[in-house]
């Protein structure tokens, strides 16, 4: 899955050759980059700078130019302190021709880490093209534009990138799950994406200790449906132990008790699985659909012969 990008797309009535013109040359610049002229030699590895009234406002290298058709830089907030210790992003303009018109492409990627250049570019590449676009339709520049409100706050697009591989990771533990006869590299794929989920949650945005035990739970879930005892039992405690320091209840502390009921099982401990299962069947779940969730699951196989109390 590729990290977060801002991808738009502009029709503009025009030439690739204009087009070009209008990216590179700094007195076409000045009317739509925020009053910025820009400078570069445009050859790959030479320097760019836009520069406004202030200094510098954004700068770079470029990394890939083909007049008129692709432009790569890499791309600082120069203007901004915090951001401007950033890694450099990267943007790209692709220039094609589409009958009388040029569809230009602009892909600003490879943010990094709680990225102040992220939270702005998502709003501040709109006024930029469309001030572009008016320039070369109408010989105008486009004007100020009000201000709209603030930027969105900083966003650590890492932690976002690794709830998303959390949350894909999960749903193929699911799957393998439900697939009957999976066979042995089923298997090894479903451990390892039960521990790809529990590693990714622990690194995502908006984690919480529920999180934390629910990727325990499912790594003791997987090693016991596959018989492996000693590491069901090795999850099941680390589920328990965050249970218990976060002091969650419900939903959370039932699955606790089942997956050391389970883990119990695989090993044959019989009455100690039939108590933490007695133990997780008591726990009161308020939400009526997580209740018949979890009675489903405490049901399901296997329980290696203890017998169903």
């Amino acid at each position: 899955m590729p990290k977060p990008q801002h991808i738009h797309e502009v029709y503009i009535r025009t030439t690739p050759e204009r087009l070009w013109q209008a990216l590179t040359d700094p007195e076409l610049t000045k009317g739509y980059y925020y009053g910025c002229a820009v400078g570069s030699t445009w050859e790959p590895g030479a320097a760019y700078a836009y520069v406004g009234e202030m200094g510098p406002a954004i700068t770079g290298e470029i990394l890939e130019a083909d007049p008129p058709r692709r432009l790569v830089m890499t791309f600082t907030m120069a203007y901004d302190p915090e951001a401007a210790v950033e890694a450099p992003s990267r943007v790209t303009w692709e220039i094609t021709p589409v009958g009388g018109l040029c569809r230009l492409t602009v892909v600003h990627s490879d943010f990094g880490g709680l990225s102040k250049t992220w939270a702005t570019t998502l709003t501040g590449w709109t006024p930029i093209l469309s001030g572009l676009k008016t320039l070369l339709e109408t010989g105008s520049p486009i004007g100020p534009i009000p201000d709209d409100g603030p930027a969105p706050a900083a966003v650590d697009v890492d932690a976002q990138w690794h709830r998303d591989l959390g949350v894909d990771t999960n749903q193929e533990v699911w799957g393998l799950l439900g697939t009957m006869d999976r066979t042995p590299d089923q298997d090894e794929a479903m451990v390892r994406a039960a521990y790809a989920s529990a590693y990714h949650w622990g690194r995502a945005v908006g984690r919480t200790p529920a999180n934390e035990a629910r990727g325990e739970w499912m790594l003791s879930h997987v090693h016991a449906v596959l018989g492996r005892a000693d590491l069901a039992q090795h999850h099941a405690e680390r589920c328990v132990a965050v249970v218990d320091a976060a002091d969650l209840q419900d939903f959370d502390r039932a699955y606790a008790h089942e997956a050391l009921a389970r883990a119990a099982a695989a090993t044959g401990r019989v009455d100690e699985a039939r108590e933490q299962r007695a133990a997780a069947a008591a726990v009161p779940i308020a939400d009526e659909e997580d209740r018949k969730i979890f009675v489903d699951d405490l049901a399901a196989e296997p329980w290696y012969g203890v017998p169903a109390d």
